[in-house]
């Protein structure tokens, strides 16, 4: 990558040459005035043309050079641009970076204020578990040695039936219009029909 200051002692080089080519043709321009004047040899005119060739040969060579420092003044300026447009895109994408990472941040946050508040919950709810745990077992330790302990028997459908028709209220027909309660005395069940037809009329007398 050529640099800045390479570059300036290029354009300063190439002001030189510049500079060097106008001082020989105007070195040349004055020994072939002296030459006319003095009207030299041959020799001396041959010389001034040697030279004259020569300095014809480093004009071209300094302008070729010129040019060449003029490419790659080019070059590092386009090199500049594709340097500064690349920081620029990689700015702009550490800021869409940055972005994200918040939003991740942000994100995290409220998962673990989630998780937080559920474990919250979860702790409550071991502590109620628990609290209710004790007390059924302080109930049962509390408990007189003389209460009974009732076993629960699975039963059948047709068990439970035949079971539960001795617990039936029997009809008043089958009895007699008389129902037994012990300790309660006789209850004679009448049916009579209302004068007003308003419906059926139950009379209980315990005796």
């Amino acid at each position: 990558m050529v640099s800045l200051e390479q570059i300036r002692a290029l354009e300063a080089r190439v002001e030189k040459a510049v500079l060097l080519i106008e001082k020989l043709r105007k070195e040349n321009a004055e020994l072939e005035q002296r030459l006319v004047e003095a009207a030299g040899g041959e020799e001396r005119l041959r010389e001034v043309e040697q030279k004259y060739s020569a300095a014809e040969l480093k004009a071209a060579e300094a302008e070729e050079r010129a040019a060449a420092l003029d490419k790659k003044v080019q070059a590092a300026e386009a090199e500049n641009a594709a340097l500064r447009e690349r920081t620029a895109q990689a700015e702009q994408k550490a800021a869409e970076f940055e972005t994200k990472a918040e939003q991740l941040r942000h994100e995290q946050s409220r998962i673990e204020e989630g998780l937080s508040h559920a474990l919250d919950k979860l702790d409550a709810f071991e502590d109620l578990v628990m609290g209710i745990s004790l007390s059924e077992a302080a109930g049962n330790e509390g408990s007189q040695p003389g209460d009974e302990e009732v076993e629960a028997v699975e039963l059948s459908p047709s068990t439970l039936k035949s079971q539960e028709e001795p617990f039936r209220n029997p009809r008043p027909s089958d009895m007699g219009g008389r129902v037994d309660i012990p300790g309660s005395g006789t209850i004679r069940h009448d049916e009579r029909a209302g004068d007003n037809g308003d419906g059926a009329e139950h009379e209980l007398d315990i005796f």
